[in-house]
């Protein structure tokens, strides 16, 4: 006889969350460091209902598109990312430093969060990421991010 047991299953969260979009694999690839590191780690293009103000801290991992604007799957989230208060925030993203507005998503979405947060850090690579920026984002979670 077999006994099957039914249970519902939730995942607790952590305090601590990363919103990355990723197009080409670059910036997937730093927020995998995260989750390793127990964050919750979310793509922000997939980002449905989750209440991102439960969380005490918010990284957001982006490239830049254009004239150093964010990606259009950030602009779904915008009016819940202009609301965080009292949050600590970090940045990485991906870029080319040929472009006037190397990673400037990063810029911009700090200019924004700043005056109402804490930012920890803003981290900027070019392309994927390389060993030691992959070292460097481990630094930071070590020492940074509390």
């Amino acid at each position: 006889m077999l006994l099957t047991t039914h249970m519902k299953v939730e995942k607790t969260l952590t305090s601590k969350l990363v919103l990355f979009y990723s197009m080409t694999g670059n910036t997937k690839a730093i927020a995998e460091v995260f989750k390793e590191n127990g964050f919750d780690v979310f793509n922000v293009k997939e980002f449905d209902t989750i209440d991102i103000d439960k969380y005490s801290t918010i990284i957001i991992g982006t490239s830049t598109w254009g004239r150093g604007v964010p990606p259009k799957p950030f602009f779904k989230i915008r009016n819940e990312l202009v609301a965080l208060r009292n949050k600590k925030i970090g940045f990485f993203g991906s870029g080319r430093s040929e472009y006037q507005y190397y990673c400037g998503a990063l810029d911009l979405l700090e200019e924004l969060l700043q005056p109402k947060n804490k930012i920890l850090f803003k981290y900027k690579y070019e392309g994927y990421p390389r060993n030691m920026d992959f070292e460097n984002i481990r630094k930071i979670i070590q020492e940074e991010i509390k």
